[in-house]
């Protein structure tokens, strides 16, 4: 695996899907929340990676972006006190760009 590509995916994923939060004019914390996305689409794509180590389909990629966008997204929606009103399309999100990474890693990141 080579780990620089597998970075650049990751953050370049999450920072363009990220960069949304600039269009929320009620959002006070743009910086950070961009910032925070980009940290965790690096931290998605490592597990990602290290995962997919054993097996390295395109299928697996996707799986295993799921299962790691869903959880590092669970994780920010209790963080910001579980409500679908505050982040309605939080979960939905993180699954997205998890798989987005997956699949990118797995066609890229092992050549």
């Amino acid at each position: 695996m080579n780990i620089l590509t597998t970075l650049l995916i990751g953050g370049v994923v999450h920072a363009l899907i990220g960069a949304s939060v600039f269009f929320a004019a009620e959002e006070p914390h743009k910086v950070q929340i961009f910032l925070a996305t980009t940290i965790k689409g690096l931290l998605v794509a490592l597990l990602i990676g290290f995962s997919l180590n054993v097996s390295r389909g395109i299928w697996v990629g996707a799986m295993y972006g799921l299962l790691y966008g869903l959880a590092f997204g669970l994780v920010v929606f209790l963080a910001k006190g579980a409500s679908f009103k505050a982040t309605p399309y939080l979960i939905s999100g993180s699954i997205i760009q998890g798989v987005i990474t997956g699949v990118l890693i797995a066609a890229f990141a092992f050549r």
